[in-house]
């Protein structure tokens, strides 16, 4: 009787065995094929930072290139088959899983100069690609008044910004009002001397009411912030997603590399650009992440 008990509890032990080993074979397999889904998902995204376009060669230099430059860039992303992609492509990608181009790449531009609107503007009209601008507020209301303009130094008013966004080819973001200095404070970055309170009370004012002209002047308010200089500190990123921003964008010269659904709970987005400089060709720039 004591043996029949013993091969009984013996056979049950023996099932139990083989499913538990058939259940761990079947979670390893799923978790094997889960991560080599998401390798294969994963998107390098480079993202592009141009501030000025100008043709006077006196004047190019780390943050100014020609646009005869630009173009050829241009001509090199659609030779090469990336495809420009908006902020709102992106925020879906990370968020929900919506896919992505094969090679994404986002242009940005920084500042708001007018250059955006007599050079940059056309040639992305003509190629068919879309774009970022993020404007410094304080600089947009002076020359969108009755002011002489130059292209070497004006930025573009608010009906040339109200043209590039609703054409579809530019979104218009945040780069501070009166924020874009190096000096008492480089540009967000919190002054040693400064509570956090005072600090809180100061973004708010300059990035918000920016956020609120933009909303009232183009009837779309922004989903991104770009770093003055790439400047912040360590309470910045919490009180730009209380102003309800979704992407920062920063200067650290690093490609990114994106996974469907990676910020599935509204964590701030961080994007790292590349300066484009003048003196590189199309070839050399590129070359930064694509031999990486």
């Amino acid at each position: 009787m004591k043996e029949n008990i013993i091969g009984v509890l013996s056979g049950i032990l023996l099932v139990l065995v083989m499913i538990g080993n058939t259940v761990f074979t079947a979670i390893t397999e799923q978790a094997a094929s889960e991560t080599a889904t998401a390798v294969q998902e994963q998107v390098q995204l480079p993202v592009l930072m141009y501030h000025q376009i100008l043709k006077d060669p006196a004047r190019q230099g780390a943050y100014v290139t020609s646009p005869q430059q630009f173009e050829k860039d241009l001509q090199y992303i659609q030779k090469e088959g990336y495809q420009t992609v908006t902020l709102a492509q992106i925020e879906n990608y990370v968020t929900m899983g919506e896919p992505l181009p094969e090679k994404p790449i986002l242009i940005t531009f920084d500042d708001g100069y007018e250059s955006a609107y007599g050079y940059v503007y056309p040639l992305l009209k003509e190629y068919k690609m879309h774009a970022v601008i993020s404007i410094v507020g304080k600089y947009t209301d002076l020359y969108s008044g009755n002011i002489t303009k130059s292209m070497s130094y004006a930025h573009a008013s608010w009906d040339e910004l109200r043209e590039m966004q609703r054409s579809g080819t530019f979104e218009v973001q945040n780069h501070t009002y009166d924020l874009h200095k190096t000096s008492p404070r480089k540009g967000v970055r919190k002054l040693d001397s400064e509570s956090e309170s005072q600090y809180r009370e100061l973004l708010l004012s300059d990035l918000g009411s920016l956020n609120d002209e933009i909303e009232e002047e183009l009837s779309v308010r922004p989903i991104a912030f770009a770093y003055p200089f790439g400047a912040f500190s360590k309470s910045t990123d919490p009180l730009l997603r209380e102003m309800g921003f979704r992407i920062v964008m920063t200067s650290e010269e690093k490609v990114n590399y994106l996974s469907p659904g990676m910020y599935p709970n509204g964590e701030l987005i961080r994007l790292k650009r590349f300066n484009r400089a003048n003196g590189l060709s199309s070839e050399a720039f590129f070359s930064k992440w694509e031999k990486n």
